[in-house]
């Protein structure tokens, strides 16, 4: 796979190189780029599917310093930068999406459209509730490592039988995760907060939340009305790893809301060609 250097890291990424618009896919927590498999196999033969490994994932050398999101997001607009996209559609599940948000809220000009997948902008309320489970994760990572986390998460993530395939392939991604850009991700996703920076946020939006989230579809009505620009949809029968419990689902409303934003903005760039 195909890398770049920012300050000396290495980041790893991927680009079918199609000729559709750039749609960029930002993984979770402990996952990595090639978990958006179902979807680039969907999308790719309609739109350019990059996708990055943050920090500490995949084939992305560890964070040497601190972390935040503005330094997750200053990454993937050094990816834009060195492929050369001015603007592209953004999708970004859990860590991935909060990524987006903050991309909403800080650099809205290099983005088409964003989709966020079982994600927000940060707690408003409730916030000791996140720091106690942070805490609490920070405490066995320490104390027994990444695998033990993972198989403590992957039973909540995949309930069912049917998806051993998808546990171990969740186990396999964090095996490979840096355990320290571990903890200095989870302590930004602590402090993370852009419910002003969305508001009235002119950037099409679409929202997906899955009806068995860890979050409530109530949060993401919430933000996604603050918003300017902005729609909910609910994925039926899903856990927090949407895109890969309900692929075919995804896919549908990602496609669609595309499909839609592009052809409004194709509309709009003749006009104003015409004119």
């Amino acid at each position: 796979m195909p890398y770049f250097f920012r300050d000396g890291r290495k980041l790893q990424f991927s680009d079918t190189r199609g000729q559709g618009e750039p749609l960029l896919l930002l993984h979770g927590l402990g996952s990595r780029g090639s978990d958006w498999q179902p979807q680039i196999a969907s999308l790719a033969s309609e739109f350019r599917i990059l996708t990055l490994d943050f920090p500490g994932h995949g084939e992305s050398t560890p964070a040497a310093g601190p972390v935040t999101m503005e330094v997750l997001a200053a990454d993937v607009l050094a990816l834009l930068d060195h492929l050369a996209v001015d603007r592209a559609h953004v999708a970004g599940l859990s860590l991935g999406g909060m990524v987006t948000l903050q991309l909403v809220a800080s650099h809205p000009h290099r983005l088409r459209t964003v989709t966020v997948i079982n994600s927000g902008p940060g707690m408003k309320s409730g916030r000791w509730r996140l720091w106690l489970l942070i805490a609490l994760r920070a405490l066995l990572i320490r104390s027994c490592g990444l695998t033990a986390l993972a198989k403590r998460i992957a039973p909540k993530l995949f309930p069912n039988p049917a998806q051993q395939a998808l546990r171990e392939a969740f186990l396999q991604s964090i095996a490979v995760a840096d355990r320290g850009t571990y903890l200095k991700i989870l302590r930004a996703i602590g402090r993370f907060n852009v419910w002003p920076g969305i508001a009235g946020s002119s950037v099409p939006a679409l929202i997906l939340s899955a009806d068995r989230d860890y979050t409530p579809i109530s949060y993401k009505a919430a933000y996604t009305a603050t918003m300017g620009n902005a729609q909910l949809t609910v994925i039926e029968n899903s856990g927090h790893a949407s895109p890969m419990d309900a692929p075919d689902q995804c896919n549908l409303n990602i496609r669609t809301f595309l499909r839609t934003h592009t052809a409004k903005e194709g509309t709009v760039i003749a006009q104003v060609t015409a004119n």
